[in-house]
């Protein structure tokens, strides 16, 4: 457990803090429960009153090497700037080749921890609003687990960046809206694998959307980092100016967009 402070530039500005925590538990198959929690807290004072929701993250395939570049390290800026911006709870599956399964169990822990007594995380998790997210590989996984089954969870919305697909995920059955984000020189997982997955999104009546970063490539997911955080804020915290804000970039170059929208999803 590590406690991380960033300190403004100026003496009147706050300390902004957060801290981690680290979770592994017994194997389920190959997989092994493996989780990294970002907490917007220092761990020596806690989360106070506050009630967080949450963001379960998967990392893009790491090639058959656990100390590759898609490890939640190589991530962990991203995910760190989610946490403080929100705030957010983010929690982590620290697989190199990760399965919806691994998002899932991630998510049951910092639950269960929500609801037992003792633990930091008891009830401090708004169960209500989860977000899951994830690149390539960690981006169909998100997909596929977007419908909390078969844990019976309900997913507020997810986020897939450049996703591996779409024979392997199953796009069209998630609980809430899908944002799908990709580059237009995105080479590793290209357009004809990507599109289809926001095709089967049309068709799930939670709507979502589709949009193409020009210029933007396989692993610039760093470039998405102003999307992202307006979509959380307008989905986790239902923040409609933040919804609005995010149509309007979305709207304009670099970024080419296409919206299915619902009843229950429109900006």
């Amino acid at each position: 457990m590590t406690l991380f402070c960033l300190a403004g530039s100026t003496s009147a500005s706050p300390i902004v803090v957060y801290s981690e925590d680290y979770v592994s538990g017994p194997s389920n198959g190959n997989h092994r429960l493996d989780c990294t929690i970002i907490r917007p807290w220092d761990s020596s004072t806690g989360p106070g009153n506050s009630l967080y929701p949450v963001i379960v993250w998967a990392n893009g395939w790491g090639g058959n090497d656990v100390a590759g570049a898609y490890t939640t390290d190589w991530y962990k800026p991203i995910l760190i700037e989610w946490a403080l911006d929100g705030p957010y709870i983010v929690v982590a599956a620290n697989q190199w080749s990760v399965q919806e399964s691994d998002v899932l169990a991630c998510l049951q822990w910092i639950l269960e921890q929500n609801e037992l007594t003792g633990s930091e995380y008891q009830g401090v998790v708004n169960m209500a609003k989860i977000g899951l997210a994830g690149h390539s590989q960690g981006g169909g996984a998100v997909v596929k687990a977007g419908d909390g089954e078969p844990k019976g969870f309900d997913i507020t919305t997810v986020v897939a960046m450049n996703p591996y697909g779409p024979s392997w995920v199953d796009a069209a059955s998630q609980d809430g809206p899908v944002m799908v984000l990709t580059g237009s020189e995105d080479k590793v997982t290209p357009l004809f694998w990507t599109y289809p997955v926001f095709e089967a999104v049309q068709t799930n009546d939670q709507g979502g959307l589709f949009a193409i970063l020009l210029g933007a490539g396989h692993n610039d997911v760093e470039l998405y980092q102003p999307v992202v955080k307006l979509w959380w804020q307008f989905t986790l915290y239902e923040d409609a100016g933040a919804g609005k804000r995010l149509q309007r970039i979305l709207d304009n170059d670099p970024w080419d967009t296409q919206y299915a929208f619902t009843e229950e999803f429109d900006f």
